[in-house]
């Protein structure tokens, strides 16, 4: 169906009905709330147009159950003079219009057609996640695959698991190996033990593993990813974690590649737990991967010098990154 109308006033409702099927829309009607959930068992509306007021559950009400239900159908409210203040709070809660009473044939119109522009669109939008998630899974089981088949017990294995999975996109690999190299050196620096730092070489090397799953049309993409795309991406330590998991000889670098992009405040990811949670080995990681990425060009901008990726990672220090790390790091540079 086109268009569900919810209203408990017989004559408005079907008015409405009669204006929009002269128009050529598919109409069903409900005269309350309950009613309308039976309605969508059945099918899912591309529009509900929903009246704030009736008996029993209210029209926000309803509109709340179907943005959970059915996230691609546009809600339209219907509301008196009255509730204009309420019509017009819950347009911040993903209602796309509303119409206040009475109305015409012309402005129903134009807040249905605007509504069916909305659903086009979401549909459009959720289709194109399912492939992305769908081409995701693929892309992991296929990581999984091969290196289930390897044998990894050496650093030698190690880079020629790297090699083999990396062989489409030799800036990973390269970047691996940039980020491992100065995550050692910011280890030693701080005077870690030399037990601990295959730990961190191992988790700088692996750490954007994950990101061989995720689609080329998100990674490369020449324009800022939609919410839906951010949080595709920010599976990748989860799932890089994951992979290595399996792999006795990089058990201690697990920790590491999972929470690599985790944030001092806690507003990282994927698991958003603050710095006292994090390791150290991951933390170390973190500020190695900013400052190599900065100084590096990207697919959306160009590489900026060592003296501005310290001014960020010193801007960002005790939110983003540790800040004796930071610190390290800028020691380390400024000394070269």
């Amino acid at each position: 169906m086109d268009v569900l109308i919810v209203d408990d006033e017989n004559t408005v409702r079907d008015l409405m009905a009669r204006w929009l099927e002269s128009g050529g829309y598919s109409v069903v009607t409900a005269s309350s709330a309950e009613e309308a959930l039976d309605r969508l068992e059945t099918a899912a509306p591309a529009v509900a147009l929903c009246d704030i007021r009736m008996p029993g559950h209210d029209g926000l009400w309803l509109a709340d159950r179907i943005r959970q239900a059915h996230p691609e159908t546009a809600v339209i409210m219907a509301t008196g003079l009255q509730d204009v203040g309420p019509a017009v709070q819950s347009l911040r809660q993903g209602v796309i219009d509303y119409l206040t009473k009475p109305f015409g044939r012309d402005r129903l119109q134009e807040a249905v057609t605007r509504g069916l522009e909305w659903h086009r669109s979401a549909w459009d939008a959720r289709r194109w996640r399912e492939s992305l998630e769908q081409e995701m899974e693929i892309r992991r089981v296929r990581l999984n695959d091969a290196i289930a088949a390897l044998q990894v017990d050496s650093d030698e294995s190690l880079d020629g698991m790297l090699s083999m999975v990396t062989l489409t996109d030799r800036d990973a690999y390269a970047h691996g190996y940039r980020v491992a190299a100065l995550a050692v050196s910011i280890a030693r620096t701080l005077g870690m033990p030399d037990e601990a730092l295959a730990a961190v070489e191992h988790g700088a090397l692996l750490h954007d593993l994950g990101k061989l799953a995720v689609p080329e049309a998100i990674l490369r993409k020449p324009a800022p990813l939609t919410v839906e795309e951010i949080l595709l991406v920010r599976r990748h330590p989860a799932i890089g974690s994951d992979l290595i998991a399996q792999v006795p000889y990089l058990a201690a670098a697990v920790p590491i590649v999972r929470h690599a992009y985790e944030r001092m405040d806690g507003q990282g990811y994927p698991d958003g737990i603050r710095a006292a949670q994090v390791c150290v080995g991951a933390r170390i990681v973190g500020v190695a991967d900013a400052y190599d990425a900065m100084t590096r060009p990207r697919v959306f901008r160009d590489a900026i010098t060592p003296g501005s990726a310290l001014l960020e990672l010193e801007r960002c220090s005790g939110t983003q990154f540790d800040a004796l790390i930071v610190d390290a790091l800028k020691n380390m540079v400024t000394s070269l």
